[in-house]
């Protein structure tokens, strides 16, 4: 069928973008970005095969098939979509995954794409790295394009909408799409995205496996393209069922396709806390209150009162349901109780039993999170999170704690040994100490040549 000619559309520009940036060596910074983006991505992915939620995950896909790719860590064996399903939501299920400003998580999505097609290509490890690259691109600046503050609280999970066209671009660069096909992969994925907040309101399992829904139809858009099929080209801006114009009150095409200083792999953020990213700046605040009290108790606490920007608000200012991790992990007040109780905010802090520890429950009742202005600002001016914990005590005294850059955000990011030593915490769960150790130097040391399938076969379990 012949399609309408559309020139200059926003997917066929973005494409143009990536294949120009294809045309030139990838920058060192980038390469060595792209490198830790792989290794703390595989690093949660694996933890997360070793949860209880996992076993369930498995046991509803296997029906549908199996085939050839793998589940890392796990015996199991996919075919290629669902296992960057699968992938994609293991890499999730804790938390614990990279994070971009425009309120992404890009790796869950764009690595099990790329691990996924590369498996059928036999692809190299410099092609992943350059996929994941072009992945992470991609998803950014669609969000980017938009205002994503407005998108997110209107109820959208930018993962989960943005992902699709992130996972395309990720899976396309191993497909060897030219600028033509792209486009269409694009196009095909903006026809394919989705994923509301609404799992919040009871801790539903849901957001789980947005990212792994965005990294299968991105792979299947990038498929379907390179064999000729075509997408909507106006995906983006159409009047009629745009993109942009569905999930945003503003957006501008231009912003989207700017120049930048760096690719957009240099700006994740990995990690440190296992919750959502507007819970860190609270329970870093409230370890700071722990660290200069840690004689009080919390029979000693009368009331706590947390000032976040208005998204963190939506987003995590709820309390927690003593029966669902998701739920905490994106609650504040839980976050800010653990942080007055000393405890870290690691994996171990959010299980069912710690869920249950009265100390927790009884703090976090005590939580009022309120909008601030001032955090309003510091999020739209400096991409930045921070919160503002005040502890109102039983003698009458005050403790005030305030954080805008966490650690691991933007200005304060893990260092490379922090990553290290967080990959190599979680993969040894899953593979061991030998196993996890022979993983690392492969991804961070290893040879652009070196097959994705040597990858794979050190993340199969012993």
């Amino acid at each position: 069928m012949k399609r309408t000619q559309v020139n200059g559309s926003g997917v066929e520009r973005l494409a143009e973008l990536i294949t120009q940036m294809n045309r030139c060596p990838l920058p060192e910074s980038a390469g060595q970005a792209a490198r830790l983006c792989l290794l703390d991505t595989l690093g949660v992915g694996l933890y997360g095969g070793t949860q209880p939620e996992a076993e369930p995950l498995l046991q509803a896909v296997m029906p549908l098939g199996c085939g050839t790719a793998s589940v890392w860590g796990r015996k199991e064996r996919l075919e290629a979509g669902m296992s960057a399903m699968v992938c994609g939501s293991l890499c999730h299920l804790r938390e614990l995954d990279d994070v971009h400003y425009a309120i992404l998580h890009t790796g869950c999505v764009c690595i099990p794409a790329a691990m996924a097609a590369a498996q059928v290509r036999d692809a190299t490890l410099g092609q992943l790295l350059r996929a994941v690259t072009n992945g992470v691109e991609v998803m950014a600046r669609i969000s980017l394009g938009m205002d994503y503050m407005n998108h997110r609280e209107r109820g959208w999970h930018g993962t989960a909408t943005c992902g699709a066209f992130g996972a395309a671009a990720a899976a396309g660069y191993i497909l060897d799409l030219d600028k033509e096909q792209l486009a269409d992969a694009l196009g095909i994925s903006g026809s394919r995205t989705g994923g509301t907040w609404s799992f919040s309101v009871d801790g539903a399992m849901s957001k789980r496996f947005h990212p792994g829904l965005a990294a299968r139809d991105g792979l299947l858009a990038a498929f379907l393209a390179q064999t000729g099929l075509s997408g909507p080209r106006c995906v983006l801006e159409a009047e009629d069922g745009g993109f942009y114009r569905l999930f945003a009150q503003e957006w501008d095409m231009e912003r989207a396709l700017a120049p930048a200083k760096r690719l957009e792999v240099e700006n994740v953020e990995f990690k440190w806390f296992a919750s959502c990213k507007s819970v860190h700046s609270p329970i870093e605040a409230a370890l700071k209150i722990h660290s200069e009290h840690p004689e009080r108790t919390p029979g000693d606490v009368v009331q706590i009162t947390v000032e976040v920007n208005r998204s963190a608000l939506a987003m995590a200012g709820r309390s927690y349901q003593g029966n669902s991790v998701v739920s905490a992990q994106l609650s504040i007040p839980y976050g800010v109780a653990l942080g007055l109780l000393g405890r870290s905010g690691q994996a171990d802090d959010y299980s069912l039993e710690r869920l249950k520890d009265p100390a927790v429950r009884k703090l976090a009742d005590r939580v009022t999170v309120l909008e601030s202005e001032e955090f309003n600002n510091v999020r739209q001016k400096e991409h930045l999170s921070g919160a503002r914990v005040t502890v109102q005590w039983r003698d009458g005294s005050r403790s005030i704690a305030s954080v805008t850059r966490p650690r691991g955000a933007l200005g304060n990011p893990l260092t490379r040994e922090d990553v290290i030593q967080k990959f190599t915490g979680l993969a040894s769960c899953a593979l061991g100490e030998t196993g996890t150790q022979v993983l690392r130097a492969l991804v961070l040391e290893g040879s652009e040549d070196i097959p994705v399938s040597q990858l794979i076969q050190a993340m199969m379990p012993a």
